[in-house]
């Protein structure tokens, strides 16, 4: 066969091959060009997705924003303690262009959170339930937390003109009013300062600036604070006072700390009591340790003020009137008590003279306790109830275990709740230790357990029908509260220092206390906070407060806690009168005062603010610090201020959504 003839017939058995390729590559590119296409529009669908899920929790943010709004302007709402409030249901949300997002709507529910009481603060949370017809949900939550009065460093409801704050006084906290805020000289605001009118006056320093045209912060009413009698009542820490006001004031509440377990400190939590002592109507001035006046001059008393003696190897206290009496020289002379230099021998209990007054005054410790306390043994004791003790019961000299139960005086009122954990827990109290000698007040249930292993019903509240003094050394949170009952007012008078366990200044949060009265809390004028003169013309001044638990709390008030006032102030007692000081005495920092600084560390509250001294080197200048504690804790069932600030955000799971069981969750002990 010709070579032509055979290559075209091979050539020719081949020409389905081009067919075939051209199919495949048509199969490929439209391969391609479907996967194209069904990318883009997984794309579109999955971007589309996208904007949806973006407008579904861009709504649920905006039911979260309403439903905060809401909260705080409209005043009738009202949380349950189980349950909840539907503050919006099928709304609709708007856009940034001013149009309703379509097919979208809006459900927004409110209610308590956390431990509804309020013990340790207020909770709330809103849920936003963003959804559409489809069953399409997101669900968002926002966490409140209620803002608490304790963070407030000064907050006061009126502000009178011609008041100011002014050069040497200094606020560290944060400081609010509802009215103006008025400054004079150079004071300093190391935090914000707030005022519903304008922030004026004087040259101050604003650590963190100040804002004018703030909204208002209402003071709470009765009605929020009921609580705090039910839970004190339900420990047996309702206490009824005797007396009608600051004046007549009858009643004392004394904290105290005891080292129940021997290991040297009062600091665990079982440790923090009080006790109650009621005056007869007669003696209500040895209450407020009221001063005598001999030839214009503020002089101690001398049943109640006096000087330190070694007694049989003891430091012992003895009042001024007892050096004095027989029994006393003769000791002395028998070498029993050892003397002091200059010697302090009194000719005449009943006439102590102001030279022999002046001699106890000079010793060293020179002090004044209120009436029932139990280093006034020897004037207390001998008018024992119901029938005076032998003479070698009350002819020594005083220390914390020489206590007196009832005398003509007053007495201590026993708690009325069950006794028998608190004899227990002091039966262990070593007999070498310093505090051996409280066994004696346990048994008797003369103190008050504050801690609820001793007092299981204890929510860290007292409550009292009227007014009370008050001093002493707190372990504990407590919140105390004196409200008014008729004729007897709920104001509280301090009249001694009122401190810590534990200096809050070193230890942040172990001890907290807050403190409401339905009138004023005032700072007492009298022979502990005023710097006193012997009677003798001079210039002799003592302060006779001493230190308490360790801290220098001498020449100045110091309280440890919050205080809040709800329709008087926090203030002090004849703030203007009987000048006590000088150019080189008394002052409070640059401030011309006569007895010293008011050192709290803790806010203040009040319906209005009043002056603290006349710049006459009288009454005291104000040296108050912040409990940094307060910035985040608060006394048990102390008040919030009705806002509410964001605590944190949390998203839920739509699928299982369900508003009625979400919020029976969130509802601890519900």
């Amino acid at each position: 066969m010709p070579r032509a003839s055979l290559l075209w017939n091979r050539r020719t058995k081949r020409r389905g091959s081009a067919l075939i390729l051209v199919l495949l590559l048509t199969v490929t590119l439209a391969a391609i060009a479907l996967s194209a296409i069904l990318l883009t529009g997984s794309s579109t669908i999955l971007s589309h997705s996208f904007d949806r899920e973006r407008d579904y929790r861009y709504a649920a943010e905006a039911g979260l924003a309403m439903g905060k709004a809401s909260l705080g302007r409209d005043t009738s709402i009202h949380l349950p303690d189980s349950g909840y409030v539907t503050l919006i249901s099928n709304g609709t949300v708007t856009g940034a262009d001013g149009q309703v997002i379509p097919s979208l709507h809006v459900n927004v529910y409110v209610g308590l959170s956390g431990n509804v009481t309020g013990e340790f603060g207020n909770y709330a949370s809103i849920v936003s339930e963003a959804f559409d017809s489809s069953g399409t949900r997101y669900v968002r939550r926002l966490e409140l937390a209620a803002e608490n009065f304790a963070r407030y460093a000064m907050f006061t409801n009126t502000f009178p003109a011609g008041l100011c704050y002014s050069t040497g006084e200094f606020i560290r906290g944060r400081a609010h009013s509802n009215q103006g805020w008025y400054s004079c000289g150079t004071p300093t605001y190391y935090d914000t300062v707030s005022a519903v009118g304008n922030v004026s006056g004087g040259s101050p320093t604003f650590e963190k600036g100040k804002i004018s045209g703030a909204s208002v912060i209402p003071i709470p009413p009765v009605s929020k604070l009921a609580v705090l009698q039910t839970n004190a009542a339900a420990a047996n820490l309702d206490v009824v006072s005797q007396g009608t006001s600051l004046s007549n004031v009858r009643t004392r509440i004394e904290f105290v700390a005891i080292d129940l377990n021997n290991d040297g400190d009062v600091n665990d939590n079982n440790e923090g009591f009080f006790r109650v002592y009621q005056a007869n109507a007669a003696y209500a001035g040895r209450v407020r340790v009221k001063d005598s006046v001999i030839n214009s001059q503020n002089v101690p008393p001398d049943s109640l003020c006096g000087d330190w003696h070694v007694e049989n190897g003891t430091l012992k206290f003895f009042p001024t009137f007892v050096h004095g009496e027989t029994w006393f020289k003769n000791e002395i002379a028998a070498g029993t008590l050892i003397a002091s230099s200059p010697s302090d021998v009194v000719a005449s209990a009943g006439s102590v003279t102001t030279n022999e007054r002046n001699t106890i005054m000079g010793h060293t410790g020179f002090r004044c306790y209120p009436a029932g306390d139990p280093h006034l043994v020897s004037s207390e004791r001998r008018h024992a109830l119901p029938a005076a003790g032998s003479p070698t019961s009350w002819q020594k000299g005083g220390e914390d275990t020489t206590f007196t139960d009832s005398t003509v005086y007053g007495y201590w009122q026993r708690w009325g709740g069950n006794n028998t954990p608190v004899v227990t827990a002091f039966a262990g109290i070593a007999s070498t230790s310093p505090y051996y000698g409280y066994q004696h007040q346990a048994d008797n249930a003369r103190l008050w357990p504050l801690d609820r292993t001793l007092n299981p019903n204890s929510k860290g509240v007292i409550h009292t029908h009227g007014p009370v003094a008050l001093n002493g050394v707190l372990r504990g949170w407590v919140t105390m509260y004196a409200q008014t009952y008729g004729s007897a007012q709920g104001t509280l008078l301090l009249i001694d220092d009122l401190v810590y366990a534990q200096d809050p200044a070193s230890v942040l949060c172990a001890n907290l206390f807050g403190l409401i009265a339905d009138t004023s809390i005032m700072i007492a004028d009298n022979g502990i906070n005023s710097p006193l003169r012997s009677g003798k013309n001079g210039s002799v001044y003592r302060w006779t407060d001493g230190n308490d638990n360790g801290m220098l709390t001498a020449n100045n008030f110091v309280f440890h806690g919050v205080t809040m006032s709800r329709t008087g102030t926090v203030g002090v007692e004849n703030y203007d009168q009987h000048p006590e000081g000088s150019a080189t005495f008394g002052n409070c920092n640059t401030a011309h005062t006569g007895r010293g600084c008011i050192q709290q560390a803790g806010g203040v509250i009040e319906n209005f603010i009043s002056a603290t001294y006349s710049d006459n080197y009288d009454g005291f200048g104000e040296n108050r610090s912040v409990d940094q504690c307060l910035n985040t804790q608060s006394p048990p069932y102390f008040p919030t201020t009705g806002r509410y600030l964001n605590n944190r955000f949390s998203e839920i799971d739509p699928a299982r959504f369900d508003v009625a069981t979400l919020f029976r969750k969130l509802q601890s002990g519900n």
